[in-house]
């Protein structure tokens, strides 16, 4: 009997461990938003139209130092550069036809941590996946993003009265998730792309800076997976 596709209350039930951490990161950038003289609504606001997750932070800082706009969009556009490569990586495993509006929807809340999920989910149970299940995944994971930022900006006082290790705790709730996501998804055969990718980035961010190292790690990266594809596999189906 074929598998029965993943409903959208499915993809909500699915998104928990992703709302979960957005909850406290999100309410963390209310804060700084809010230190940084921002209204709660206006953190809520760059968290409706923008939804960049760590970039966030940055714009707020950089809007706040006296940055131009033009700047701190280039800025941020240069730091997210990574999510062209979403969704061509996601349409490479999806089986079935996408319905364009839901696709629209959808892919716009696709951030690092609802990729990683929806890679899961087409590796590992690929009949199982539906638009209907990933619309259940970005719009609740998008919801606790926008609620989290406006309630860190109206409670951004109380903050301080909290001890500083649940401070410094926030910072690293966002990078530990997208991590525990990548090593669920990862598979012996993406050793070398991966082995490459961190060398390079850590080489790139010692001798250069960390903005580079994004940049020169996602390059070596690619190439590292065209190397593997074109070079290696062909030669060991000459060999065979």
């Amino acid at each position: 009997m074929p598998a029965q596709t993943a409903t959208f209350w499915q993809g909500a039930k699915d998104s928990q461990a992703i709302v979960l951490t957005y909850l406290p990161v999100s309410f963390a950038f209310g804060v700084s938003a809010s230190q940084f003289g921002f209204t709660p609504w206006e953190a809520f606001f760059l968290s409706c139209s923008m939804y960049a997750g760590a970039s966030q932070f940055l714009v707020v800082a950089l809007l706040a130092s006296g940055s131009s706009i033009w700047l701190t969009a280039l800025t941020v556009i240069a730091l997210d550069i990574r999510h062209v490569l979403y969704g061509p990586a996601l349409y490479n495993l999806i089986p079935n036809k996408l319905n364009l509006k839901k696709t629209a929807i959808w892919a716009w809340g696709l951030t690092d941590e609802v990729f990683a999920s929806g890679m899961i989910q087409l590796s590992q149970r690929r009949q199982q996946w539906s638009e209907s299940w990933m619309l259940g995944l970005s719009l609740f994971s998008w919801m606790a993003w926008a609620s989290g930022s406006l309630l860190g900006g109206l409670f951004a006082d109380q903050v301080a009265h909290l001890p500083k290790f649940l401070q410094a705790a926030l910072d690293f709730l966002l990078p530990a998730l997208f991590l525990s996501f990548l090593l669920a998804a990862f598979e012996r055969k993406h050793s070398l792309v991966v082995a490459v990718s961190l060398v390079v980035s850590a080489l790139a961010c010692y001798w250069i800076n960390l903005s580079a190292a994004i940049f020169i790690g996602i390059f070596s990266g690619i190439l590292a997976g065209l190397f593997k594809h074109y070079v290696l596999k062909q030669h060991d189906e000459v060999e065979a």
